[in-house]
């Protein structure tokens, strides 16, 4: 059993979660007045529960707050053998069903906020899209994805620039560095100096290299391994979700993007997509961030922290 956690206990209770799919997630309960609505957050490709605990803790104060790290990442099971399995669509859609269960479980009440960025916002449309009676029985208030990966269809105008991307982007995950023998010390060092982490503010990113690097004998490792991450861009790198989407069913999607010009100065696609996902999904919302990419939820924390609040605090919101 992975004895790592990315929220620490001074933070959050976990609890470890037996999924269908044959694996143990780590489940946080963020310590908190636990009044008002209960909201589960999820995280992105690469991240952790706990890179976001400056945002969770801002929601607990208000909300009784649960989050997870997805297979592979954090506190939760991994593994580098068959890949492409562990990280199937049909594995992630069964992780967050249980996950979701176990929250409400936990809380006492079915009637749970969904909030995720990217991943784990494509888990929750997969099992909505392809598993509707099982997605429809989870009863949610109400679902806030912060730009869930939807892979462009065939014929549309991002397609070329996505392909070249997903190429690129799988070749650098894949030779990425995952040892850092000075620990989260240096691992912020590090990622200070990339450009998807620039426009993250200094603690931000220190919190990032605490909640994914844990403690190996005399090293420090990524606790999301470079294949597994490349594994879930490879699962999601393909017009699987996007196609099907007109066929969503369900409570009120609220989207929330970046702008496209400062996504693709970081050569993303993924922002390009939600007008897309809004036009498409009847009754959705969408708001965009002016001036800011992918990674909005840590570029501009107080601003999403509020949309979160108000999210989760607003009937039919």
């Amino acid at each position: 059993m992975n004895a790592f956690v990315s929220l620490p206990a001074d933070i959050a209770e976990c609890r470890r979660i037996a999924t269908p799919a044959g694996r143990s997630l780590a489940l946080y309960r963020l310590h908190g007045p636990r009044k008002g609505p209960a909201l589960l957050f999820g995280h992105a490709n690469g991240f952790a529960a706990g890179c976001y605990a400056t945002i969770l803790k801002g929601l607990a104060q208000s909300c009784d707050v649960f989050a997870f790290d997805a297979a592979g990442h954090g506190g939760s099971d991994s593994t580098i053998e068959n890949v492409e399995k562990f990280c199937a669509v049909d594995a992630i859609m069964d992780d967050v069903e249980a996950i979701t269960r176990a929250a409400q479980d936990w809380s006492g009440t079915t009637h749970l906020h969904y909030a995720a960025h990217s991943l784990c916002g494509a888990a929750m449309i997969a099992l909505a899209l392809f598993r509707p009676e099982r997605f429809a029985a989870l009863d949610l208030a109400g679902l806030m994805l912060f730009e869930p990966p939807l892979y462009p269809l065939d014929g549309h105008p991002l397609r070329p620039f996505a392909d070249d991307h997903q190429q690129r982007r799988v070749a650098r995950t894949l030779a990425r560095r995952s040892e850092f023998k000075g620990g989260p010390d240096e691992l912020t060092d590090y990622l200070g100096a990339r450009e998807m982490f620039a426009a993250f503010p200094r603690d931000a990113i220190a919190e990032h290299a605490r909640a994914t690097l844990r403690a190996e004998n005399d090293t420090w490792r990524l606790a999301c391994a470079p294949q597994i991450e490349a594994g879930y861009f490879l699962s999601l790198g393909r017009p699987l979700l996007s196609p099907a989407l007109p066929g969503y069913r369900g409570p009120k999607i609220h989207f929330v993007a970046g702008d496209i010009d400062a996504a693709k100065a970081k050569g993303d696609w993924v922002t390009g997509m939600m007008e897309y996902a809004h036009a498409t999904v009847a009754g959705s919302a969408l708001t965009v961030l002016p001036g800011r990419s992918h990674m909005m939820i840590f570029e501009d924390r107080a601003r999403c922290l509020a949309l979160l609040q108000n999210f989760a605090n607003t009937v039919g919101s």
